[in-house]
């Protein structure tokens, strides 16, 4: 087994845990920060709906907000500005409220749960909020909601989180799978959510410039003396061609390569330090790095994830992201 020095396992640490921001999370964020400044301005909570597919970023981009926010201890009397809960794993309106409870530092014993009806825990969830002053509630998972839940377990769950907002008036953003988006068809929920975004995949098609400036991002963060040269097109394509671009793939890809270049004991990421990296985690796979660019295979996104409530099976429910049949760059670009 390879030995990492010291300097070469920081250096794998600080990549693996680097948060690149880029316009849409620029956007996200500044909508995250109108909405808690409404609360001190007098204005109705609003509610957001943050779509993304699996390996968007979006749980990224979440942590890395709460990074920002100044830290508090964990006494029941300190503030805490953002709550970032999730919806639970049982689905339903009891224990969503327990999990609030929970991340809010309020969680009740056994013998205090059996004896709480739902409106007693929705009341005590807002008296939390305002102890704790929180100004933004993030609920991360919500497609939970849609997939484990009955329909009236829907309804109950929408009814307390609209109660909850309007009696702590904080505003809600719900995170999830772009099939969330089927809780905007709730009637407590349709005039509430004032703002809705997706993360979408990387595009060379529609917008190469964001997917180049990430690669040179990734590059800066790297921490090589010589920062490699990720956004070249010999590079930057079969890197696209691995990834279809999605966030996290990519971002694993270069890590792994990044170890590749330890045992190799080079100073960069460099062609064939990726075309290796690719050779060992695809043994059966063509290898776009030894093939000429205007060749290399590229699929993009044709739609999202989504979810049928009204399958006839489980199996049917849940239909897969979809990607076009692979062509070059110069087919894809020419593509309307």
């Amino acid at each position: 087994m390879h030995t990492l020095s010291s300097t070469q396992k920081e250096q794998l640490i600080n990549f693996n845990q680097c948060f690149i921001e880029y316009p849409i999370i620029t956007h996200i964020y500044s909508i995250f920060n109108d909405l808690r400044m409404n609360q001190g301005l007098g204005a109705e909570p609003q509610c957001m709906l943050l779509l993304g597919d699996t390996g968007s970023g979006k749980s990224a981009l979440v942590n890395n907000y709460l990074l920002q926010q100044p830290s508090s201890n964990s006494s029941a009397l300190s503030s805490l500005p953002v709550l970032h809960t999730r919806i639970p794993h049982r689905v339903n309106n009891e224990q969503t409220m327990y999990q609030l409870l929970t991340d809010l530092g309020q969680s009740p014993s056994g013998t205090r749960r059996a004896k709480r009806s739902e409106i007693a825990l929705a009341e005590g969830v807002v008296r939390a909020l305002k102890r704790k002053k929180t100004e933004l509630i993030i609920i991360n998972e919500f497609q939970e909601l849609i997939e484990f839940s009955s329909a009236k377990e829907r309804q109950n769950v929408a009814n307390t989180l609209k109660y909850i907002s309007e009696e702590a008036r904080v505003s809600i953003v719900l995170v999830g799978m772009p099939y969330a988006d089927i809780i905007s068809e709730e009637p407590q929920w349709g005039s509430r959510l004032a703002w809705k975004t997706q993360i979408e995949y990387f595009s060379l098609k529609n917008d190469m410039k964001t997917y180049v400036q990430f690669l040179k991002g990734l590059a800066n963060r790297m921490g090589y003396d010589e920062v490699p040269s990720l956004h070249n097109k010999e590079l930057a394509i079969p890197l696209f061609s691995i990834c279809r671009g999605e966030l996290r793939q990519l971002k694993n890809f270069c890590s792994d390569a990044m170890l590749e270049s330890f045992k190799q004991n080079k100073n960069t990421l460099t062609h064939d330090v990726l075309s290796a990296t690719f050779k060992y985690k695809f043994p059966t796979k063509k290898n776009p790095f030894e093939m000429n660019v205007a060749d290399v295979p590229i699929q993009e996104v044709e739609s999202y994830s989504k979810y049928s409530l009204n399958a006839m099976t489980d199996d049917e429910r849940l239909t897969a992201t979809k990607f076009l049949d692979a062509m070059s760059l110069s087919s894809l670009l020419s593509k309307s």
